[in-house]
C-alpha cells in the first residue's frame, strides 16, 4: 500500500472515529440529565443508567484510545530508519501522549467499576 493510500484510510478511520465522539458527546449528555435526577430525586433506576452509560462512553473511548496507539507504533516502525530527528521526535511524542490517554481511560474505567456513590444521598452531596 502506498503512503498516499495508507494516509487516506487512516484519515477515513478517523472520519468513522470522530461520528462516534459525536454519539459520545450525546451519550455524555444523557448521562448529565440522568445523574442530575439522581441527585435530586435519588431514584436508583437514574443512578444505574447513567452509570452504564459512563461505563460505555469509557469503554469506547478505551477502544478508540488503544486504536490510536497502534497506529502510533505501526508509524514508529514504518518510518524508523528514513526521517529526520524533528518527525522522529514528534511521532514519539505523539505515541506517548497516546499511552496516556489509553492509561487515563483505563483508570476512568476502573473508578467507575468500583464507584459506589449509589450509597451516597443527595442530601450528603451539599
Amino acid at each position: 500500500m502506498t503512503n498516499l493510500s495508507q494516509a487516506l484510510l487512516e484519515l477515513n478511520q478517523e472520519d468513522f472515529i470522530w461520528i462516534i465522539y459525536s454519539f459520545i458527546v450525546l451519550g455524555a449528555l444523557i448521562s448529565n440529565v440522568l445523574e442530575r435526577d439522581w441527585v435530586l430525586k435519588h431514584q436508583e433506576k437514574s443512578y444505574r443508567s447513567f452509570h452504564t452509560i459512563n461505563l460505555t462512553i469509557f469503554i469506547i473511548s478505551f477502544l478508540i484510545y488503544a486504536y490510536f496507539v497502534w497506529l502510533n507504533y505501526k508509524h514508529i516502525k514504518q518510518t524508523r530508519s528514513n526521517i529526520t530527528l524533528k518527525e522522529l521526535f514528534l511521532n514519539e511524542a505523539n505515541f506517548v501522549a497516546s499511552c496516556l490517554f489509553l492509561i487515563g481511560g483505563i483508570i476512568y474505567i476502573i473508578t467507575e467499576l468500583f464507584s459506589s456513590s449509589i450509597e451516597t444521598s443527595p442530601q450528603e452531596l451539599i
